[in-house]
């Protein structure tokens, strides 16, 4: 089946908005990760304009997906693109966890030590 370029640009326009969305970006940052307006991002986001390559790429390195996931299912009732996220909140506390651990493996190494 083929799509029309409206279509095309909707569904791309979709699964930017829903990356970003997950991401948790607003159009603003998203922009500033592309270089370019958060004006032109609603656009895209809407399929209003036609995007060029450049800013398909520069988009998607900003979302930390391929060009290829951008264009995403055919269909609403597809499933979209694979892409796994996790929040600021649950970095915050992985990173806090490793802390603890490397400071529970030096106490182990210290008493070690002493031990010996």
């Amino acid at each position: 089946m083929r799509e029309n370029a409206r279509a095309v640009r909707l569904r791309v326009g979709r699964n930017v908005r829903y990356l970003r969305r997950l991401r948790g970006f607003s159009q603003e940052r998203l922009a500033e990760l592309v270089g370019n307006t958060y004006k032109h991002i609603g656009q895209v986001e809407r399929g209003e304009v036609n995007v060029t390559i450049d800013i398909l790429t520069a988009i998607a390195a900003g979302l930390s997906v391929n060009v290829g996931d951008l264009f995403g299912a055919a269909s609403d009732n597809a499933p979209g693109p694979r892409v796994f996220a996790i929040t600021q909140r649950e970095l915050d506390h992985i990173e806090h966890a490793l802390r603890s651990i490397a400071r529970a493996k030096q106490a182990s190494r210290r008493r070690e030590r002493s031990a010996d």
